[in-house]
């Protein structure tokens, strides 16, 4: 291996990167290849990342491809970033790269940018004017907000409590059930600052209802007015009216046309259930298209459901604007220098001579464009403002009025149908945070059982190991001095044959010993190697072989015991029997 290959290696080592260095064919000759592995952490959790480094086999020197960096490429990317331990991710230990005690320091942080983006939203909030009929609607929409954002913050502190309570609990040994409320805390600062910035456009948001009122009862008078023309020609030509005829009048899609004919005269679904009619046509039609809209609108289908009024007003407060636009890029056409300004210089002359003809309104489409889209303009139109400063505030206030046409159908149900979504989304990290710390604590119990019922298995493998040996070592002295007995005894004695033979069977059972001592050390290799794995089940199997090879091996003893004391007994009557015929 090369000097700076195996100076990477060692360092990325000791970083905890995997290493693995492998033989590899290219096609053309044989590299090795350091293959640095590890879970590193990223902005939304850990990924699995690796990295590749080749030289030739040969001579050593570094192989470049497409897959592969080079040696000092390799080092950087290894040391520019924390390895996550694989273990402690698995036990719960850390979570994302972090153990309970960062975790929890985070996100005090996190909530003490949440209380001063609601102390910025409360000092807002007591700057408003309520004495003024705007600012009645601006008081009412920040208060709004501001509740919502007095329960997200709320929200986001019992979350940190939470959290420090499970560090608590862990003495921070488990970061599971303070990760859990991460979501909770998220979502809240998200929450405080959009109420943040509704309280601040509470004011303008009012302004721009008030510009818009006018234009939006303009809309319900044109509406009605219609209405009423469209049931005298329904009259006067002897006929009924009916929802799909004011659907027509309307001009519905096909889709919002027939769900509307189905609320107002009723209908029968798919599974055969019949529903009344909620439509009278003797009311009026304008009133109950609105009550429909209301209890209908969604919002995948807000273009569908758009109450009628509000859809009217938006468009006649978007021929205003378009008007205003015109008007604004008429009065500064000769200054106009940015890109396209040939263009629009031509575009004016043509709507001067024809303000209102058919055959300009795509010259009169360019000309408004320009004015209501000056990002899209280099900002050129705001640079143009004071040169025409009246039509410039003609443009904005029509601009103000077409939104607040839209800031009315909000508040007509778009504002209370997002608030209770982000509600929910915030009651539901709630709850993902509670069953997180539950399930933490379910783990951190069943690890615990774990652990002991390893610690059991453990200890009685030890012992039974322990009884082989025993019964080894005591069998082997029984054979020696068995051995002993057997030279203590003459070819011609009576008992020679006895002693013998005790010692022969001694030596037999001191080989039964033997193997169980042997098969103890294979059941002993095995159980290693299932603890490495952590096969709980598999290294109690070993224990039970283990013990059975215990049973075994002081069985064998105990053989071994009994045969030497006969051949001691025999070896001694025989010493005896010799010694009396000596003195015969």
């Amino acid at each position: 291996m090369p000097k700076n290959a195996s100076a990477l290696v060692r360092e990325a080592e000791q970083l905890g990167w995997d290493v693995r260095v492998e033989r590899r064919w290219t096609g053309r000759l044989w590299v090795r290849a350091a293959v640095l592995s590890g879970l590193v952490m990223v902005r939304a959790g850990v990924e699995e990342t690796e990295h590749l480094c080749a030289w030739n086999e040969a001579t050593g020197k570094f192989v470049a491809s497409a897959s592969t960096g080079g040696f000092k490429a390799v080092r950087e990317a290894v040391t520019a970033v924390r390895v996550v331990s694989r273990e402690q991710e698995a036990t719960g230990r850390t979570v994302w790269g972090r153990d309970a005690a960062e975790w929890v320091r985070q996100m005090d942080d996190a909530v003490a940018k949440v209380s001063a983006a609601l102390s910025d939203a409360r000092d807002a909030f007591n700057a408003l004017d309520g004495s003024t009929p705007s600012g009645v609607r601006a008081v009412e929409l920040g208060s709004a907000a501001y509740a919502e954002a007095r329960t997200a913050e709320r929200s986001a502190t019992d979350a940190v409590k939470a959290a420090r309570a499970w560090l608590a609990e862990t003495n921070g040994e488990d970061a599971r059930g303070c990760a859990s409320w991460r979501r909770a805390i998220v979502l809240a600062g998200q929450h405080v600052k959009e109420a943040g910035e509704a309280i601040a456009d509470a004011a303008a948001r009012a302004e721009r209802e008030a510009l818009a009122a006018p234009i939006i009862e303009e809309a319900q008078e044109r509406l009605v007015a219609q209405e009423a023309q469209w049931r005298k020609q329904l009259a006067d030509t002897g006929r009924e009216p009916s929802a799909r005829g004011y659907a027509g009048l309307i001009v519905m899609f096909e889709d919002s046309s027939r769900a509307w004919c189905a609320w107002f005269d009723g209908h029968t679904d798919y599974d055969g259930v019949t529903h009344a009619g909620h439509g009278d046509p003797s009311l009026s039609f304008v009133a109950q298209y609105d009550a429909w809209s209301n209890s209908n609108s969604k919002r995948s289908s807000r273009s569908v459901y758009y109450p009628s009024r509000y859809t009217s007003a938006a468009l006649t407060a978007g021929d205003r604007v378009d008007a205003a636009a015109v008007a604004f890029t008429l009065a500064v056409a000769d200054r106009i220098e940015g890109r396209g300004a040939e263009n629009l210089r031509k575009a004016a002359d043509a709507v001067r001579k024809n303000p209102r003809g058919f055959g300009t309104g795509n010259h009169r489409k360019h000309l408004a464009n320009w004015a209501k889209y000056p990002h899209n303009s280099y900002g050129e139109p705001t640079r143009l403002a004071e040169h025409a400063s009246a039509e410039w505030t003609a443009l904005e206030t029509a601009q103000a009025a077409y939104n607040g046409v839209r800031d009315f159908e909000n508040a007509l149900h778009w504002d209370a149908h997002y608030a209770g979504e982000r509600a929910e989304a915030r009651a539901k990290a709630d709850r993902a945070g509670l069953a997180g710390r539950d399930q933490a604590r379910t783990e951190r119990a069943a690890s615990g059982r774990t652990a002991a019922a390893w610690e059991a298995a453990v200890e009685r493998l030890t012992q039974a190991r322990t009884r082989v040996h025993a019964a080894g070592v005591l069998a082997a002295g029984d054979v020696e001095w068995a051995q002993a007995c057997r030279d203590r005894v003459w070819e011609g004695d009576a008992l020679a044959e006895d002693v013998w033979s005790a010692v022969r069977s001694c030596e037999g059972a001191y080989d039964d010993v033997n193997r169980a001592k042997r098969d103890a050390g294979h059941y002993e290799e095995s159980a290693e190697t299932y603890r490495a794995a952590g096969a709980l089940s598999d290294f109690v199997a070993e224990c039970a072989r283990m013990e059975e090879a215990a049973v075994r091996a002081e069985s064998g003893r105990e053989e071994t015991l009994a045969l030497y004391g006969c051949a001691f007994a025999d070896a001694a009557k025989a010493e005896e029997d010799r010694c009396e015929d000596v003195l015969r």
